[in-house]
């Protein structure tokens, strides 16, 4: 078996999770906005992203009103209360917050991002790695961060010790391999950063089944609850989302309208889904090819806290994705010099 980088394995796991928290600012975008639309107030939209964040491997969630001032967070200060911070434009002043203060001048029909490496942030010098993404009902920032382990490490010739990677070995539990520049123990690293994926995916799973709730509360019919699910679908590295009764039978789904009530080659993974609600809260499926047309695919299923639903998302996994690692694999084509990377984003 060959030998790969270990910097370009860290430098698509960071894209990898670019794409993954992406998608996770995206669900908390509409889930702000369903709900507000429902009347909660600040504190109680605090409570549910609180919940979102203890019953995942996420860290943080930040949301802004229209002029950059974070008045929904899941951070707290000394004496307890929600985290006073307001994005500024100026990089001299915020060298890492500010590259997300031109997302409140998006479009709130667009589907702007700002993605960032991990580097230190403004308020306590941790390291952190945030991406945001625009409002979708007002112009507003959506931000979710993650806090990956981080220590210090030598500098070696070919080899690449961000924090992410730094996270992943840690995860890995060979620390060893730190000092090493180049690795064939493919298959074990391949296994970690799976089990690294479908942590996100059930990040985004957790979101799901808030938004759906908020959603309902809000009163929004069906079609728009459908339409906001393809929405994000559509703007994200996801390839399905699914909410179904614990037989399967689709509520709700990110197939088009036409077919939402049914799945042609089943739902993915219904054998597996029978101990949900019971022995445990979230399955992540084996990665492996998908029924209907043979792509591979990821997916996890949690269990809905708010009814016995179940919520399904699915993310394709392309030979370019870290957790296809093998002889073949080649690096996707990735930029992370920069310090924020928009897609999309205002001019």
């Amino acid at each position: 078996m060959g030998r790969i980088s270990l910097a370009n394995i860290a430098r698509a796991l960071d894209a990898m999770l670019d794409d993954q928290m992406t998608a996770q600012a995206r669900i908390a975008a509409h889930l702000v906005a369903a709900a507000e639309a429902a009347g909660q107030d600040a504190p109680r939209v605090i409570e549910t992203l609180d919940g979102v964040v203890a019953r995942t491997v996420l860290d943080e969630i930040w949301i802004t009103d229209e002029t950059g001032a974070a008045y929904l967070t899941t951070v707290r200060d000394a004496e307890g209360s929600p985290m006073p911070f307001r994005f500024d434009p100026d990089p001299g002043i915020q060298p890492q917050a500010s590259a997300f203060h031109p997302l409140l001048r998006s479009s709130v029909d667009g589907d702007d991002v700002v993605t960032q490496p991990a580097q230190v942030r403004e308020i306590d010098r941790e390291i952190f790695k945030y991406v945001g993404v625009s409002g979708v009902d007002r112009p507003r920032i959506v931000q979710v961060g993650n806090a990956p382990a981080f220590d210090e490490q030598d500098v070696v010739s070919n080899a690449y010790t961000s924090p992410v990677m730094t996270a992943m070995m840690a995860a890995f539990g060979e620390p060893d391999l730190l000092s090493n520049a180049f690795t064939s123990r493919l298959d074990e690293i391949r296994v970690v950063l799976d089990g690294i994926l479908g942590k996100q995916m059930i990040v985004q799973a957790t979101l799901v089944d808030y938004f759906i709730a908020d959603a309902g509360a809000a009163g929004w019919p069906e079609p728009e609850i459908h339409r906001r699910l393809r929405r994000i679908v559509d703007s994200t590295a996801m390839g399905e989302i699914h909410v179904v009764t614990p037989d399967g039978d689709a509520v709700f789904s990110s197939l088009p309208s036409a077919s939402a009530d049914r799945f042609p080659a089943g739902l993915p993974h219904a054998d597996d889904l029978g101990a949900l609600g019971e022995t445990m809260t979230e399955i992540m499926h084996e990665t492996g090819a998908r029924a209907s047309d043979g792509a591979r695919y990821k997916y996890v299923t949690v269990a809905s806290v708010h009814s016995r639903r179940r919520v399904q998302v699915g993310v394709p996994v392309g030979s370019g994705s870290p957790v296809s690692l093998g002889d073949d694999w080649t690096l996707p084509a990735v930029d992370g010099a920069d310090s924020g990377r928009a897609t999309g984003g205002p001019a």
